[in-house]
């Protein structure tokens, strides 16, 4: 039984370590100039997420995160809520490691130490958390 439990671990193991990333991936995930990623309405807010360096196999990615006024695109504001981010594969059941998130100036932040642990469709979770309490959660699908 212990020899069976060790096969199917070395198994998932094997499948999940190392994603086979699209080519032109990363062109295709960053928006245009300008445009929303997504919309947080709670705090009326337009968030552009843009990939700075894109996580290849072997590399964890970066991306800017810029929060501005849903009405005025202009104007930069940082969210009254915390900001986090969950990568997250519904196919499968599980996430990816902690991705880390730093706040650059007022509206931009940096979200780094992002990896996907395997191919497949993902989901970016956006969230604005009051503590553990998501207030809000916007969804980006993706497929690694």
């Amino acid at each position: 039984m212990k020899s069976l439990a060790k096969l199917i671990l070395l198994f998932f193991i094997s499948a999940c370590a190392k994603p086979r990333y699209v080519d032109g991936l990363e062109t295709r995930l960053n928006p245009a100039s300008g445009e929303c990623t997504v919309v947080f309405t709670t705090e009326a807010l337009c968030l552009r997420a843009q990939w700075v360096q894109f996580p290849s196999e072997s590399t964890f990615g970066e991306m800017s995160l810029t929060f501005t006024d849903l009405e005025d695109s202009n104007r930069k504001l940082d969210p009254r809520a915390s900001v986090a981010i969950v990568l997250w594969m519904p196919s499968m059941g599980h996430g990816s490691s902690p991705v880390t998130i730093e706040r650059i100036n007022v509206g931009e932040f940096r979200a780094s130490d992002v990896f996907f642990i395997m191919p497949g469709p993902w989901d970016i979770r956006y969230q604005l958390k009051s503590g553990d309490d998501v207030l809000e959660e916007q969804i980006q699908k993706i497929t690694i």
